[in-house]
């Protein structure tokens, strides 16, 4: 059985083009791959306010559809703030194939009859003959779900019994139909590692690998975590976060972006007698996303950039990254600057310069420092009152008033009883 898995596609209307690109990749890929069915954990879209009538909204039902031609669907309703009720529209797109979308945690049958595929409750016992294919869907619950709408006291011992009780559940109901499990989620695992400017939501629960270990599904898809990555539960299985199909911002510049094709092959072992299924290998499609660089340009520890006669600033790093901007990459520039001298840096120019040569999107961060701050370092290193006020003479290009040395120098060496003295003396 071969599965497409993604989620967190995050459509807004700032980057639609960018979400566009790589959702039309995906859908390339899966009328190449013909997969058996295709699993989105959430976070189809970034606000819960997208308009009906915005080109973002527009472009997911006709990709969903799109999708449902070319396999069954199962969805899994993302971060509420994200997603809101916009996944429930689904269900009204399907297109050859269904598409089943989950606001609850509940468990589904991808049943196969003559002639028709059809998504189904697991309550009933005459769907073992026709199932092809089990779903747990598990959406996010907050600790705030489980005090408001499960009357559980928001206590982490608690919910996680409720949670270990949920997945052991939907584990026992599982293994009542002889065909692969698979789990499709939307949450955090515990040591998940996050991008440099993802933000999760305070009240979010994270899985443990033993707790989601208990609903022994032979594959584990999850979503909510923009980081790709794979976990060895405790059981042999494996659980995966595809991360999103695209780089939001410069946090996620190093990171590879797309999505997941896993294989499940069932299995038999002929000296125990046991069967069931395994997933054989699982594949991480990079999709086509915008490169991403940042660059440092600190003017203070190499000031002759600025000086007269020097090449201007902003053809020197025009030069420094041309390469980016061949590759038509989104360029973030951190400049830290002496305050006095940002009247010499010439931003538009800068950005002009990059973009004339390719770059997709320029944004400049200015440090400015004072000069008194930048060489305090110096002051506070030197040892002894005469060595700090040489350090200031030099940071202040001016020498102290006359006799101030001497005065130092006789003052350094009093004890505190002789310095009182030597200050009262002078009143």
């Amino acid at each position: 059985m071969r599965i497409i898995h993604f989620g967190d596609i995050h459509y807004n209307e700032k980057d639609y083009q960018e979400i566009d690109k790589c959702m039309s990749f995906i859908i390339e890929k899966c009328i190449e791959g013909k997969p058996d069915v295709i699993i989105c954990p959430g976070d189809i879209i970034n606000s819960q306010y997208l308009g009906a009538d915005t080109k973002s909204m527009k472009a997911v039902q006709t990709q969903f559809r799109e999708l449902s031609d070319i396999a069954p669907i199962a969805v899994v309703a993302g971060t509420f703030s994200h997603d809101g009720l916009a996944p429930e529209l689904l269900r009204s797109v399907a297109g050859k194939y269904p598409i089943w979308v989950s606001t609850k945690p509940e468990q589904i049958i991808l049943c196969k009859t003559p002639g028709q595929i059809f998504w189904a409750k697991s309550n009933s016992t005459t769907l073992t003959i026709n199932a092809i294919l089990v779903v747990t869907q598990i959406p996010p619950m907050t600790k705030e779900h489980w005090k408001n709408k499960q009357g559980i006291e928001k206590d982490n011992q608690n919910i996680s019994k409720a949670m270990g009780a949920i997945f052991a559940s939907f584990g026992e109901m599982a293994k009542g139909y002889k065909c692969p499990h698979i789990l499709s989620g939307h949450f955090a695992m515990q040591g998940s590692m996050i991008s440099e400017h993802q933000m999760l939501p305070g009240g979010d629960i994270s899985i443990g690998k033993d707790m989601l270990a208990m609903a022994n599904a032979d594959l584990n898809c999850l979503s909510h975590i923009h980081l790709a990555q794979e976990y060895e539960l405790n059981n042999g299985k494996k659980a995966f976060h595809s991360g999103s199909i695209y780089r939001k911002n410069f946090g996620e510049r190093n990171e590879d972006k797309g999505f997941y094709i896993h294989t499940l092959e069932d299995w038999h072992n002929s000296e125990t007698g046991g069967e069931g299924y395994g997933y054989t290998r699982s594949e991480f499609v990079k999709t086509p996303t915008r490169h991403m660089t940042e660059h440092i340009l600190d003017l203070i520890t190499v000031p002759w950039l600025l000086e007269e006669g020097h090449r201007p600033v902003h053809e020197e790093v025009a030069d420094i990254l041309s390469e980016w901007c061949r590759i038509g990459a989104w360029i973030k520039i951190k400049i830290t600057i002496f305050m006095d001298d940002v009247r010499l840096i010439n931003q538009s120019k800068i950005k002009s310069e990059l973009l004339d040569a390719g770059a997709g999107h320029v944004k400049i961060e200015i440090d400015r420092v004072r000069r008194e701050n930048s060489r305090e370092d110096d002051i506070i290193r030197a040892v002894g009152l005469v060595d700090k006020v040489k350090a200031l003479e030099k940071h202040r290009s001016q020498p102290a008033p006359d006799g101030v040395m001497e005065m130092l120098e006789q003052v350094e060496v009093l004890s505190p009883e002789d310095l009182v003295k030597y200050g009262v003396g002078r009143l």
